[in-house]
């Protein structure tokens, strides 16, 4: 499975291009997928945009972004996992990539991968199943640290990340959630009881009141700004795309919270995330804001990265 397939490509930094990019999918277990739809996710791919570093890899242009798609399989290796042509299936990374970084990979027309990153639907795609990672994501993230109904949680940032953890929490029974959101009609669609524009906004009346703070924004600084508002030995759940990772200690260390990190969904989670949504227990279409075709693939990234109404931004290849 060799070829070229028409793909949005980074070429250099504030770049952005939609051009033929070679793949190679030669191995008994890879899979060649048609692309139905892909989503935008901003926090990342700002990042990657900017040429800010998003992990301890190195970037090197060009790279294909996008971290999750729909799409239905139309070729497969011999050990693809069962996989077969005309298979729906949920994909979270293109792997097989000559031309470009395989950073994710999934804005394509097709997407050459092996079948690890896949997971099969059994049914044709709707747009719920493009928000399979970042439940995924979610539930990774909220296993790591003690939860029950009577915990008091404070989310930081209410974008696609913060909203769906607030879905989640509410689905799970917690309704002791707040949250800090600049823009108000991201708080309109979240489950959080009290909601402030600035953290500042909250009086002292909300001083050492949260066993957990959730941070989403990127702005490692936000744990010091919240500091007040913890519980001592609260925990801070960091969920961010964190370009620099610096603050100062003596600004926390009174309260001595549990610093927890989450940046791996293992393929457990992923499943679990698609029975979730499956059951319709959540409310999945206030995530969905913005759909383009592919044409427009310039509009969708600005509306994606600027605009306050925006979670998640889907481009359309069919």
């Amino acid at each position: 499975m060799k070829g070229e397939a028409k793909a949005i490509v980074l070429p250099k930094a504030s770049k952005l291009k939609l051009q033929n990019a070679p793949y190679d999918a030669g191995d008994p277990g890879d899979v060649l997928i048609k692309t139905i739809a892909s989503t935008i996710t901003p926090g990342l791919d700002r990042l990657l945009l900017t040429n800010k570093p998003v992990s301890h890899k190195v970037l090197d242009y060009p790279l294909i972004p996008g971290s999750e798609s729909i799409g239905q399989v139309i070729e497969a290796g011999p050990e693809a996992g069962g996989l077969k042509p005309g298979d729906f299936v949920y994909v979270f990374k293109g792997d097989r990539w000559t031309g470009a970084e395989c950073y994710y990979g999934c804005h394509a027309e097709l997407i050459p991968t092996s079948s690890e990153n896949v997971l099969p639907l059994g049914r044709p795609p709707i747009h719920r199943d493009l928000l399979t990672g970042l439940l995924a994501y979610v539930i990774s993230a909220i296993e790591k640290v003690r939860l029950d109904p009577s915990t008091r949680v404070l989310i930081l940032g209410l974008g696609s990340v913060g909203l769906m953890i607030s879905e989640y929490l509410h689905h799970k029974g917690c309704r002791h959630v707040d949250a800090v959101e600049t823009f108000g009609i991201r708080g309109q669609l979240s489950h959080a009881e009290n909601i402030a524009l600035d953290i500042g906004d909250f009086t002292a009346a909300f001083n050492d009141r949260y066993d957990l703070v959730i941070e989403t924004t990127g702005r490692i600084l936000m744990i010091e700004k919240a500091i007040r508002l913890m519980k001592a030995q609260a925990r801070v759940l960091l969920m961010g795309n964190y370009e620099v990772m610096a603050y100062d200690y003596r600004l926390i260390q009174h309260k001595e919270p549990v610093i927890v990190s989450s940046c791996i969904t293992p393929s457990s989670h992923i499943r679990s995330a698609s029975t979730l949504l499956d059951s319709e227990a959540l409310d999945t279409e206030k995530f969905f804001t913005n759909v383009f075709p592919v044409s427009q693939y310039e509009l969708a990234y600005r509306i994606a990265l600027d605009s306050k109404e925006a979670i998640k931004t889907v481009i359309s290849w069919v």
